[in-house]
């Protein structure tokens, strides 16, 4: 085990508890199990995620992959702590972190860039927009893991779902559409937790 991993397995606990106590989004253990398989399986040197938060995933896809991560936050506070958690295990030379809107900056990186790993768990009802931002600079055999997918349940199956969350529901049926693309991508989705997608480009 190398220090960077030993520095992680310590410091997560803490910050885990910061994301429970404070009501922040991060992964959850199974969907990050999940998560950094996928990351492995496409032996990722370069990864964009869409959505920081405290840079709990960030730091994990970094240390147990070896990848240079771009990532993408729009709240300064969290984006702040994140860096103050990359810089305490020692990884903050291999993340490129990003502030603002990610509707704006998706496509201005995947312009500038090629990425063989995508991570997206940002706003639920932008994952298709998302995918198309980035399907072009992703490379063949590059997978797009995507998390929240079954968002609280309500996308699964067809039911009308109740109106403060139809927008979600609809974009995100749209983007499991979208990736069941079989001339496109090789996907699978599970059912882990609130459902997590992974779908590698043909």
């Amino acid at each position: 085990m190398t220090e960077c991993q030993k520095r992680l397995r310590e410091l997560s606990p803490a910050y885990e508890a910061v994301a429970r106590e404070e009501h922040i989004p991060v992964i959850r253990p199974e969907s990050l199990k999940l998560l950094l398989a996928a990351a492995k399986k496409t032996k990722c040197r370069r990864v964009l995620e869409i959505g920081t938060a405290i840079g709990y995933s960030t730091a994990w896809l970094a240390v147990e992959t070896g990848a240079a991560v771009d990532t993408i936050e729009r709240d300064c506070t969290r984006l702040d702590r994140a860096k103050k958690f990359w810089q305490e295990i020692g990884i903050s030379g291999r993340i490129n972190a990003y502030l603002g809107d990610a509707d704006e900056l998706v496509g201005r990186l995947a312009k500038e860039n090629t990425y063989d790993f995508v991570f997206i768990d940002a706003a639920k009802s932008r994952y298709s927009d998302y995918l198309d931002a980035v399907y072009p600079s992703l490379e063949k055999g590059g997978a797009v893991f995507a998390d929240n997918v079954y968002y609280l349940g309500l996308v699964k199956g067809d039911a009308y779902p109740p109106h403060k969350h139809r927008t979600i529901v609809t974009n995100m049926r749209a983007f499991l559409a979208k990736i069941n693309d079989k001339e496109k991508f090789y996907t699978t989705v599970y059912d882990t937790e609130d459902g997590t997608a992974v779908c590698v480009k043909l």
